[in-house]
């Protein structure tokens, strides 16, 4: 089941977070140090976030195992055509089961139907699984940002993706 999530779904999503940076923080781009330090009223405004802004769960049961995210950049007029894909995560006990894939097409639809025209989106290489999925759904590769994060010290580049939603 997929459906949105509301500020009663805050420890969930904090729980979910917590177990993905455990198993891998390159996606998430914290270390576990920063993401612990997040209060959990910082995740009841992300998922308050007035709408256009949505985040979307996939649960299993009572289970969240993955979530995706769009927001608009900002306020202002001459931004509204455009969002930002974010938060796209599985957990690892849960992935390869469609999930992902299903939150992707959620997230997307919600944009369409928001009147957004123009998707766009940061993955953290390497991350080959989720390069191949947003390069399914049609994102093309629209620019690099060396170093985008330093996690312990390493270094790991933003591949800056973008999928236009215009009908063809």
């Amino acid at each position: 089941m997929i459906r949105q999530l509301g500020t009663a779904d805050a420890e969930s999503f904090s729980r979910l977070r917590r177990e993905l940076t455990r198993d891998n923080p390159i996606p998430m781009g914290l270390t576990m140090e920063e993401e612990l330090s997040r209060p959990i009223e910082g995740f009841r405004d992300q998922l308050s976030s007035p709408a256009p802004n949505a985040v979307f769960g996939a649960f299993e049961g009572e289970e969240l195992v993955g979530t995706a995210a769009i927001s608009l950049y900002n306020r202002f007029p001459s931004s509204r055509h455009k969002a930002f894909l974010w938060g796209v995560f599985v957990s690892p006990r849960w992935r390869r089961r469609e999930s992902g894939r299903n939150l992707v097409a959620r997230a997307l639809a919600h944009a369409r139907d928001a009147g957004i025209i123009r998707v766009n989106l940061t993955v953290y290489v390497p991350n080959h699984a989720a390069a191949a999925l947003y390069a399914s759904f049609g994102f093309d590769t629209s620019g690099l940002e060396k170093e985008a994060i330093c996690l312990d010290g390493n270094f790991y580049d933003g591949v800056q993706m973008s999928l236009g939603l215009r009908a063809p």
